[in-house]
């Protein structure tokens, strides 16, 4: 029973802390977006730019706020480049950009707002034009983007906990020493945590 109470109290916890979480990032997208707006109506780009990535980076279950930000930004860019303002379409493009490797998680249409981003980045260089032409090729643009791309954050995440999972098991076998029911269990997760991390960082 004690086991059952222990699990219960761990399940509710979580779950508090997701909600409080959850609240937060509800009120800070709302705030961003209230801000990026304000800063908009006074042609301030480059804060309406951060406080429109800031709520795009607010995700939360069934927060709106995230897409309200994304659009910001997408206009903004696309405004700018309208206008021949260069600099505020970069600005808002690579703000789009960070804003979508920053919430890669599944189901976060990150890597569609990604693709808009480097897209509009892309774009953009490739129209600002030298004494002999573009400065750079759209694609030349798209490559260096992609040749920039940090790992995943799920990618870090399991690192991390494969990471953990060897240095728990190595740290019990040298607590407790070869007892057989203990070894078995801090062996087996040693070795998993080996072989997850070896995976992953092989196949990156």
């Amino acid at each position: 029973m004690t086991g059952r109470r222990a699990a219960a109290l761990a399940a509710l916890l979580a779950v508090v802390v997701l909600a409080i979480g959850t609240a937060r990032q509800l009120q800070t997208g709302g705030a961003e977006v209230g801000l990026a707006d304000a800063a908009a109506g006074k042609s301030d780009w480059p804060m309406a730019i951060a406080h429109a990535r800031a709520a795009a980076e607010t995700l939360a279950p069934g927060s709106p706020w995230p897409e309200r930000g994304w659009l910001r930004l997408e206009a903004m860019g696309h405004d700018a480049e309208a206008r021949g303002d260069d600099e505020t379409a970069l600005l808002a493009y690579g703000a789009m950009r960070a804003a979508a490797m920053a919430t890669r998680a599944p189901l976060s249409g990150w890597a569609r707002r990604l693709a808009q981003a480097e897209e509009g980045l892309a774009r953009v260089a490739a129209s600002e034009r030298g004494p002999t032409g573009p400065h750079v090729t759209a694609d030349a643009m798209l490559d260096a983007l992609h040749e920039s791309e940090p790992p995943a954050t799920w990618v870090l995440c399991a690192l991390a906990t494969a990471a953990l999972a060897m240095v728990g098991g190595l740290g019990r076998l040298a607590w407790l020493g070869q007892e057989a029911g203990s070894a078995r269990v801090a062996q087996a997760l040693a070795a998993a945590g080996l072989l997850a991390y070896a995976a992953i960082t092989l196949t990156r």
